[in-house]
């Protein structure tokens, strides 16, 4: 007994192998070229959103001059894991002002043994500077020793706007000449470096920022999806407004593109707040490729679920009839 089709399986022959004017199997191709197009569409996304995360440069402890850093670190060696400089007010004052003063200590040992002049002072040679091993030394913060080590003189380094501390330091240690930045030198009752107290705070506040930033914070500062999000629903809009799609098309463009753009993005973002730098670009593509894939993966396993439970119910619904014909 031969089995006929139901209307439905011939309307689905019909649109997969009909006949006349186009060729068998062009509504194949024509499916696969809207694969393509989708493909398209996919990698356009996914590029403009890796391409749109926030990349900049010179922000980040890598970028920071490495005396800074040290003297960061050396004056606040618990910075990194307390974040001492979220806390405001007299405490952040207090340790900005610390890695200023070793900051600047550091600058003058280190341009005088390359030979530079800092304020009246240049080294002869042999002669090297050498500052104290402790942070509290009394009396003097730099000593400068000849070819045998010797001592030939001792200065007290002060970096400071402040006169009225100038003096105290003079009164507490008459015999030791000071070193001061700029600010305080006026007077004539120190050296002048050279170097000025404001630009030692802007460079350690900026190197304490760059230090001192947390993960979630690095994130959201690279993180900025609105952008292509804003132009992809523009463009899907105007389909919708000519008449290119259905309401119903623009709602799952709408869903389907925003998911790929914000995943995108994440990656991207997350990849250079964990320093990985340029890095971020071609991880936020593979990333944003890997989560398609796997979206559509899904997507294609719960339409098979779905047609295959549909075309269950077609076959039993065609032996019902070949049953009820028979009886």
């Amino acid at each position: 007994m031969s089995t006929l089709p139901s209307s439905r399986l011939r309307l689905l022959a019909h649109k997969y192998a009909r006949l006349g004017d186009v060729p068998a199997g062009e509504a194949f191709q024509q499916a696969f070229r809207r694969f393509l197009k989708a493909n398209r569409e996919s990698l356009l996304d996914i590029t403009v959103a890796a391409a749109s995360v926030h990349i900049s440069v010179g922000d980040g402890p890598q970028d920071v001059d490495p005396l800074l850093l040290k003297a960061i670190h050396d004056t606040n060696p618990t910075l990194t894991e307390t974040n001492l400089f979220a806390l405001e007010g007299d405490a952040l004052q207090g340790a900005v002002n610390t890695a200023k003063g070793k900051y600047f200590e550091y600058l003058v040992v280190e341009r005088l043994n390359q030979g530079q002049q800092v304020g009246p002072l240049l080294l002869e040679p042999g002669q090297q500077a050498v500052l104290a091993e402790s942070m509290t030394q009394p009396g003097w913060d730099l000593r400068i020793v000849d070819e045998h080590g010797a001592a030939v003189e001792y200065l007290q380094l002060k970096a400071t706007d402040s006169v009225a501390y100038i003096r105290t330091a003079l009164e507490r240690y008459p015999d030791i000449q000071i070193l001061a930045t700029g600010e305080v030198a006026d007077g004539g009752l120190v050296l002048d470096s050279g170097i000025t107290d404001r630009e030692l705070r802007a460079h350690v506040e900026l190197g304490v920022d760059a230090v001192d930033v947390s993960l979630t914070e690095n994130f959201l500062d690279h993180f900025h999806p609105l952008l292509p999000l804003a132009a992809m629903a523009m463009y899907e809009g105007y389909r919708l407004w000519v008449g290119q799609q259905s309401v119903d098309g623009f709602k799952l463009a709408l869903a389907r593109r925003s998911q790929r753009i914000v995943v995108t993005q994440a990656i991207g973002a997350a990849v250079y707040a964990m320093d990985g730098g340029l890095l971020s670009f071609p991880a936020a593509v593979a990333g944003g490729l890997v989560f398609d894939r796997t979206i559509n993966q899904a997507a294609l396993a719960t339409s098979y679920q779905s047609h295959q439970g549909r075309l269950l119910a077609l076959r039993l619904l065609q032996q019902e009839r070949q049953l009820s014909t028979e009886a």
